[in-house]
């Protein structure tokens, strides 16, 4: 058997495990499964199915990970991936020996790597994207407004019609329904962060994508659009800190803001938010840390 054929066995085994596997998920899971089964092959270990997955073997990785620099999360995730093979073959109990406390890399922080974006720190971005290709600035635009992930706001031009009607409706609680490119196909209900600004967007948006010749990204192909907006946004700046998910920050912690400051419980406040971005409401202390960390520390210096 060959490295190949042992990825496939890993894969394999790893679907088999309980719960729903979104596409992103099942993705990153290849991955991570291919890059064991590639230093096995090269340590010399002789694995050919997930069976024979030994203690020793993912010790090894894990320390091979921590020698290349890889911080405590990203090990953390990629043993993760295993851990859901292992349950696959019926190997729980091995799979929750090889804990993160028993290989050393317990403790890893959870917390986001991105800042929530202000308009006014947005505002140059934006402008500057708009400079190169004003599609995908107007994608950044209905990132802020909606909360959208990036695949979520290139392909949102098949709703934006329905969000007008929805939002002009008097009578209705101002949420959109979000369908396309969201993570796991799970369809979810958000509200945007103003109601009238986001008609005026939305309206922006329909006419450019009619001068565009129905897309607001102008390429052939989901995967294309998609290169180009990570292109575009990185020839601006728009890395790190301030990566366009930053915008997904930045309406999350409005929404917190404003749920606390009407009198919603900080958890039901997270729980809420939490739904709007899609991750559901089980994970709202999550969402507030992750997305909400900045908010929480000024709340806790205001508090002093």
């Amino acid at each position: 058997m060959s490295q190949e054929s042992l990825t496939a066995d890993l894969c394999r085994a790893a679907r088999r495990a309980r719960g729903k596997q979104g596409n992103l998920t099942y993705k990153g899971r290849e991955q991570a499964l291919a890059r064991l089964a590639c230093f096995l092959w090269r340590g010399g270990f002789q694995i050919h199915t997930t069976g024979q997955l030994k203690e020793k073997h993912i010790t090894a990785w894990a320390a091979d990970m921590v020698a290349r620099g890889c911080s405590k999360r990203t090990i953390a995730n990629n043993l993760a991936h295993v851990r859901t093979a292992l349950e696959g073959i019926k190997r729980r109990p091995f799979a929750d020996k090889m804990s993160n406390a028993a290989l050393g890399i317990a403790g890893a922080s959870r917390a986001g790597t991105k800042v929530p974006m202000s308009r006014e720190e947005f505002e140059p971005y934006r402008a500057a994207v708009a400079a190169i290709d004003p599609g995908i600035a107007m994608v950044l635009e209905l990132e802020l407004e909606f909360g959208l992930r990036a695949e979520e706001g290139v392909q949102s031009i098949k709703s934006l019609a329905d969000w007008v009607r929805v939002l002009l409706n008097p009578i209705g609680d101002g949420f959109v329904t979000i369908v396309h490119g969201t993570k796991g196909g799970r369809t979810r209900r958000s509200p945007p962060l103003d109601r009238a600004r986001a008609v005026d967007t939305l309206l922006r948006a329909i006419a450019l994508i009619e001068h565009h010749g129905g897309r607001l990204v102008r390429k052939p192909d989901l995967k294309r659009a998609m290169d180009r907006y990570h292109y575009v946004v990185r020839k601006v700046g728009m890395t790190g800190e301030k990566a366009p998910h930053s915008l997904r920050y930045a309406y999350a912690t409005a929404h917190l803001q404003r749920l606390k400051a009407v009198g919603v419980s900080r958890q039901e406040a997270a729980a809420g938010v939490s739904t709007w971005l899609g991750h559901g409401d089980g994970r709202g202390t999550w969402v507030e840390l992750v997305y909400g960390r900045e908010e929480l520390a000024s709340a806790e210096v205001a508090n002093v």
